[in-house]
């Protein structure tokens, strides 16, 4: 029986990629990445910035609740304010270990009253998806969701720090009869540079709670900010007011601050 014998089309194995096209085609798809991520890039900001700006809404519709339920209509108080340490109103607990009870415990503080007392049912709302620091939302999930259900902070329980800045409360039990509609009454944070969330501006909330975004191409706002936390309450002051200052001209702060 006589066999087929393979012609030679049939004997050639086919021809995979060249050097050459594999370096072509990833030179074309690099230069497609660096043209479109940019693009991505700032759609993402974008998003953050509508997904925080949503935060701080419901933060402050919070807050305006929490003031007209309460007598004489304050605002939640801030201890963080009372005793000079304005880059802290970050936290959302105040450490109270100066208490005489037989069980020492922390105390929730501004906007941390709102998660404590039931007016933001969302923890999550007090973190903004563009934070990089320390202090996101998963670090703070398990300490944060054990305090509100125990209404209360075992002693020694680390201070927990929010991404927002809320600066409504002045401590002078401040209300909302006194809150004006062009008044900050939150920002993004800005305790140090790692708690500053959007690098180039940074939204507020305004007591008319409407949202304004405040651009900042010069990251003078950013570069401002200390590296570290500070300890001193006079280097908060002085810092505060020397950043607070390209936010908001007209806002008053108070020359001295007294540690309680």
């Amino acid at each position: 029986m006589a066999r087929n014998m393979p012609t030679l089309q049939q004997r050639v194995d086919p021809r995979g990629f060249s050097l050459l096209e594999l370096v072509v085609v990833l030179t074309i798809t690099a230069i497609l990445t660096a043209l479109l991520f940019p693009g991505m890039r700032a759609a993402r900001d974008s998003a953050h910035r509508l997904i925080c700006a949503s935060n701080m809404r419901q933060l402050g519709m919070g807050t305006i609740t929490y003031a007209m339920d309460q007598w004489g209509e304050r605002l939640p108080p801030s201890q963080m304010a009372q005793n000079g340490r304005r880059l802290d109103q970050m936290a959302l607990t105040w450490p109270n270990p100066g208490t005489t009870t037989l069980m020492p415990r922390e105390d929730f503080d501004g906007l941390g009253m709102l998660i404590s007392q039931g007016y933001c049912d969302n923890p999550k709302c007090l973190y903004c998806p563009s934070h990089s620091g320390r202090h996101g939302y998963e670090g703070n999930a398990t300490s944060l969701n054990e305090a509100v259900d125990r209404m209360w902070l075992p002693h020694g329980t680390p201070t927990i720090f929010s991404n927002y800045q809320y600066v409504g409360d002045n401590g002078r039990k401040d209300s909302i009869n006194t809150l004006q509609p062009e008044s900050i009454l939150i920002t993004d944070g800005f305790r140090t540079k790692a708690d500053f969330n959007h690098r180039r501006g940074m939204n507020k909330l305004l007591g008319d709670l409407s949202i304004q975004w405040w651009q900042d191409e010069q990251n003078r706002f950013y570069l401002g900010l200390p590296d570290s936390p500070i300890v001193s309450i006079e280097e908060h002051a002085e810092i505060f007011n020397s950043i607070w200052l390209l936010v908001d001209e007209d806002h008053v702060f108070d020359e001295q601050y007294e540690e309680n």
